[in-house]
């Protein structure tokens, strides 16, 4: 039933967006009555944190398979722009960003998502980071070039919100690209 919830929350802030958000809706997105939604999420802070948190666990699921397929002879480069590219351009990237930009007023909500959001997303950096460290990389060119990855993905993926010019993002995930071959390199 939580789980059924949770994902109906998602569904609605996905939908209306978190500022149109009612607990009311969820009830009736899930099938069930408000009286057992209650029952499991006593307040619409805990339906908020269970839709992000859905959001997360539905996305590390996603991460786990890119991780997974990773072989040796792939472009490392590649492979963890395009598993930012499954999280950053997906909608559970845009949910989770909704509540934290519209949920931020609320001191007690935002310390829980924060937390959230970089406990789901440090799992994601660690594994990563362990992946292009097993292939010689060193650590800390590791660290730095997957959090600049993560960045300039994140960072267009806001900008698709005011506009859909993805040949300037291939344009400069090509020169990314190129610049990390080089300082691999050295």
């Amino acid at each position: 039933m939580r789980s059924r919830l949770a994902k109906a929350a998602f569904e609605v802030i996905k939908e209306n967006g978190f500022a149109n958000f009612r607990t009311s809706a969820v009830a009736k997105q899930a099938g069930v009555s408000q009286g057992a939604q209650l029952h499991h999420y006593r307040t619409k802070n805990d339906l908020t944190l269970a839709a992000m948190e859905y959001a997360y666990q539905r996305s590390h699921r996603i991460f786990k398979a890119n991780i997974a397929k990773f072989t040796a002879d792939e472009d490392p480069v590649e492979a963890v722009l395009r598993d930012a590219e499954d999280f950053y351009f997906s909608d559970y990237f845009l949910v989770a960003l909704d509540i934290l930009m519209a949920g931020g007023k609320n001191e007690e909500l935002r310390e829980q998502q924060i937390r959230l959001a970089l406990n789901s997303r440090s799992t994601v950096e660690h594994a990563w980071i362990e992946k292009l460290a097993s292939l010689g990389w060193e650590q800390s060119k590791a660290e730095d070039i997957l959090n600049i990855s993560f960045c300039l993905v994140r960072g267009y993926a806001i900008k698709l919100l005011i506009t859909d010019n993805m040949s300037s993002y291939q344009q400069m995930i090509a020169r990314w690209k190129n610049l990390v071959s080089q300082l691999i390199s050295r």
